[in-house]
């Protein structure tokens, strides 16, 4: 696997608060959905908020990584 190049730590930052916009919207369909009763899509929905957090997380790992050399 080809390694991507390094980007500016900024970029890293932007893209760690799409995620946890996106996680944010997720946990918010999530209580919409548990709120309804349909406790299948309100787990599905806090899954795919769990994995954008994570993603987030990861992203702004990788920005201070950038920051700090």
């Amino acid at each position: 696997m080809a390694k991507t190049p390094k980007q500016p730590a900024g970029e890293h930052h932007h893209l760690a608060a799409a995620h946890h916009h996106a996680a944010a919207h997720h946990h918010h369909q999530a209580a919409h959905h548990h709120d309804l009763g349909e406790l299948k899509e309100a787990k599905d929905h806090a899954a795919a908020a769990l994995e954008h957090s994570e993603l987030a997380h990861k992203h702004t790992t990788t920005a201070h990584g950038h920051s700090h050399k």
